[in-house]
Parts: C-alpha cells; sequence; structure tokens
C-alpha cells in the first residue's frame, strides 16, 4: 500500500464545518410539512360554514360518540 506525502500547509487550519447529510435535510422537510398540513386541518375543521366546519377545538380530541364500557 502507498501513501502519498502529507504536503505542510502554509498559514492556519480553518476548522470547516460538515455539509448537511440528505437525510437530514429530507427529515426537516417532511416535518415542515407535517405540521403545516395538521394546522390546515386544525384550521379548516375549526373555520366559519363557507369554508370550515365550525368545530370547538375542545370536540376536535373528544370522539363523536361515547365509548362502550368494559
Amino acid at each position: 500500500m502507498t501513501q502519498a506525502p502529507i504536503e505542510q500547509q502554509a498559514g492556519p487550519v480553518i476548522p470547516v464545518k460538515p455539509a448537511p447529510n440528505v437525510y437530514t435535510v429530507l427529515l426537516a422537510m417532511s416535518v415542515l410539512a407535517l405540521v403545516i398540513s395538521i394546522s390546515v386541518v386544525l384550521w379548516r375543521m375549526t373555520g366559519h360554514m363557507p369554508q370550515g366546519y365550525e368545530l370547538p377545538l375542545k370536540h376536535v380530541f373528544q370522539p363523536s360518540t361515547p365509548l362502550p364500557g368494559p
């Protein structure tokens, strides 16, 4: 195995941040898309009648019918 000679650099060495990973960027984009879609759905459900369903926010997280008991 051969090795190339190490060249001496003139001047100070400046540390460089690594480039962001492609998967990190895709994950950030997907989280952003999920937050936007959830906010649009909640906005449409709580909006007034021509565009929304006028559902109060407290009813968004409640079941439409009571769950049967044990």
